[in-house]
């Protein structure tokens, strides 16, 4: 077995199923994807070493071409509710923990807003509209009415730790956003080990939702699933179609069979009611707040 052994965050020894093989894009790293017999996460078998993993990050600002960046500016505005991430009017203090470049926090910038965010590196601008702060000093500028993480949790080594602590810094009232790949999305199904939210070795684990439940519930908190937008449905099939006829990824053979393949699955997808689309959406978006002591008892 090469590189270090991963596991499934929710910490039981049921047996996992193998699906199917990974290789790293930047070196010949290689692995199997298991789903946990307990909650149904998708994880890798093994994690190259660390150094390797951090070289596949870059939070530089994101360069597009004028028409690019004008077309994304369409497609954002028929997805308000997901690009604002659901921030409520009356949050004055915003965390985004595994900021990036900062494109959240200077689209939701208000006057009289205190925005902050965190990520292992500084961004090389920040502008004036919101600040960077080290993950060691978090706790400094809390409480905050909101705390967002936007694909942050299949990145980390220990998910619960993360989300305890940042729990305990929200204020009374507050809530966290939270968006995440789905393990059971239509797309593994159709395209396997090419779907772009596999991202091996940067995706540490793929959470079903029943996996990202025990986490949240076992931090005291609520969840209202919110339904994704059905355009991030169909921007995560490009992706994955441009990977498998050759992109980032090696191309794979018969891989004109798996582009039709998927494309179905998108119709078909998008045929769905929602309550069907939502349990195969490649994203689930989740509003959590802390849960109420008679919430404690009745559970």
């Amino acid at each position: 077995m090469d590189g270090a052994p991963n596991r499934c965050s929710c910490g039981t020894e049921a047996a996992a199923a193998r699906l199917f093989e990974v290789t790293s894009p930047t070196s010949s790293a290689r692995s199997t994807v298991l789903r946990c017999g307990a909650c149904g996460s998708l994880f890798p078998e093994t994690l190259p070493a660390t150094p390797e993993a951090e070289r596949l990050y870059d939070i530089g600002p994101e360069k597009r071409a004028p028409w690019r960046r004008a077309a994304r500016r369409l497609l954002d505005m028929t997805r308000a509710r997901y690009v604002d991430r659901e921030t409520p009017a009356t949050a004055t203090r915003i965390l985004d923990f595994g900021c990036g470049a900062g494109g959240y926090l200077a689209g939701v910038a208000l006057e009289g807003r205190e925005m902050f965010g965190v990520d292992p590196i500084e961004p090389s601008e920040t502008g004036e509209a919101w600040r960077w702060i080290r993950v060691e000093e978090i706790e400094r500028f809390g409480p905050f009415d909101w705390i967002t993480l936007g694909h942050v949790l299949e990145h980390l080594d220990q998910p619960a730790r993360v989300i305890s602590r940042l729990r305990a810094l929200l204020a009374p009232g507050g809530g966290l956003w939270i968006a995440t790949p789905n393990a059971e999305s239509f797309i593994f199904g159709a395209a396997g080990g090419a779907a772009r939210d596999i991202d091996y070795p940067r995706h540490r684990e793929v959470f079903a939702r029943a996996g990202l439940e025990q986490l949240l519930g076992a931090a005291g908190l609520s969840m209202t699933f919110v339904s994704p937008p059905r355009v991030n449905a169909v921007l995560n099939v490009a992706t994955t179609a441009g990977q498998i006829i050759g992109g980032s990824r090696p191309r794979r053979p018969g891989r004109l069979i798996t582009l039709a393949r998927l494309w179905l699955a998108l119709v078909r997808h998008l045929l769905m009611s929602r309550r069907c689309r939502d349990a195969q959406s490649p994203e689930l978006i989740v509003l959590c707040r802390i849960r109420s002591a008679d919430q404690f008892r009745a559970r």
